[in-house]
């Protein structure tokens, strides 16, 4: 049975999530803490939004996909990273791009990439509220 997120986590997830999606978007710099917890929240949003990697991998940064393999590290959360990287590897078969412009561009997938993508997503789905937890711990831990 999966494991579900507590309500204290859910709130400190989302207090954290927010102010640094703020502070990025008006340009101003976050802690590593802050970062991580927004970067693996916004990857299972986009993720759980579209029912697939798809939407993650076009609206997320570059920097942000090349990072998040080791941020669910961080969190001891290693089975995750793994799929991840299986996820990239679908996506761009070729590497990770080198710009956001070049990502733009590669992500106009076979069927048959968007059907595996797909196959993948229930994996993370059903990590939902452990996620939640890890982060919420991870920020409680850190100060973020």
């Amino acid at each position: 049975m999966p494991e579900l997120s507590t309500e204290e986590n859910e709130r400190i997830v989302a207090r954290v999530y927010e102010a640094a999606m703020a502070e990025l978007h008006a340009g101003r710099p976050v802690s590593a803490a802050q970062r991580l917890v927004h970067d693996v929240e916004h990857m299972m949003q986009e993720a759980n939004s579209g029912a697939s990697f798809e939407q993650y991998f076009r609206w997320a940064s570059l920097e942000e996909i090349a990072a998040i393999r080791g941020h669910l590290q961080t969190l001891k959360l290693d089975d995750l990273s793994d799929l991840m990287s299986q996820a990239i590897a679908i996506a761009f078969p070729n590497g990770l791009p080198a710009t956001d412009d070049e990502k733009s561009n590669a992500t106009e997938w076979t069927p048959e990439q968007e059907e595996a993508l797909g196959d993948l997503f229930p994996q993370l789905e059903e990590e939902n509220g452990r996620v939640t937890n890890a982060l919420g711990a991870y920020a409680k831990h850190s100060g973020a």
